[in-house]
């Protein structure tokens, strides 16, 4: 579960009450926490070496322990010095980072909301989330974010022309993705705070099974990533806007107007 919050609003005032998703929370990969690593020595062509930490294991803090893990040296993401995980992408998939966990499903209708903080390093189309059908959640440009299920096809759902809302190469943001209305299915997106312009509908299932790629080891992710989670119901405004000032002061982030 998200625990008692150890950090102050922007205003001041400490978190008094507990943000428990308990059972809800389906997955939730913490910054600096439940991280196996391994030192790993290369031999360049000169002859010299160099040693980095990669990353086998980022623990599922949810009850689930559902961790992700990677048991392939040449696609285990590093340890940052900041204590996210760095992610790199090769160009050709060969020796890209991505880690795997165990599937689990959102089943059509069902309300749920994911949280990335995060630091892009390439401006390219890259994959956060994937599901057995392709993208999940996933970068495109400045400007877009897609959402995909199995069912739905593919939809961007942060689509915003305000310079303020742009995703910024290097600079950490607070993305949120937010199904509600069940059947419905009004999704909206946001960053550090901020909706854009407007939702999109899109009530289909989808099976969760990769972090830093699309199942088809394509579009890899380029770049940071420090807290990541999905909680599987109902999430009131209140309880959302409460969560980000969690995270955004968490990471050092300003809410944007």
């Amino acid at each position: 579960m998200i625990g008692r919050s150890r950090y102050r609003t922007h205003a001041g005032i400490p978190h008094g009450s507990t943000l428990n998703f308990g059972s809800n929370l389906q997955i939730y990969y913490r910054w600096n926490e439940g991280i196996t690593s391994e030192s790993i020595t290369t031999t360049q062509e000169d002859d010299s070496t160099s040693t980095t930490t990669n990353v086998t294991t980022w623990a599922d803090q949810s009850s689930n322990a559902n961790n992700a893990t990677q048991t392939t040296d040449e696609n285990e993401p590093l340890l940052a010095s900041d204590g996210s995980l760095d992610f790199f992408d090769d160009g050709d998939g060969a020796n890209a980072d991505f880690m795997n966990f165990t599937s689990f499903r959102i089943d059509t209708d069902t309300d749920f909301l994911s949280f990335i903080v995060t630091e892009l390093r390439d401006g390219g189309t890259c994959c956060y989330l994937s599901d057995s059908g392709g993208e999940v959640l996933e970068y495109q440009t400045q400007n877009k974010h897609r959402f995909k299920t199995g069912a739905g096809g593919t939809t961007e759902i942060i689509n915003n022309t305000d310079g303020g809302f742009q995703t910024i190469n290097d600079e950490k943001h607070l993305y949120i993705v937010q199904r509600t209305n069940g059947s419905t299915a009004t999704i909206i997106g946001y960053k550090n705070g901020k909706s854009a312009d407007s939702s999109i509908t899109n009530a289909g299932q989808f099976d969760l099974q990769n972090l830093g790629s699309k199942n088809d080891a394509s579009n890899f992710f380029d770049g940071k990533i420090y807290d990541i989670g999905i909680i599987e119901a109902t999430v009131s405004d209140e309880y959302r806007k409460r969560l980000e000032d969690h995270l955004l002061c968490k990471h050092g982030l300003e809410r944007l107007a």
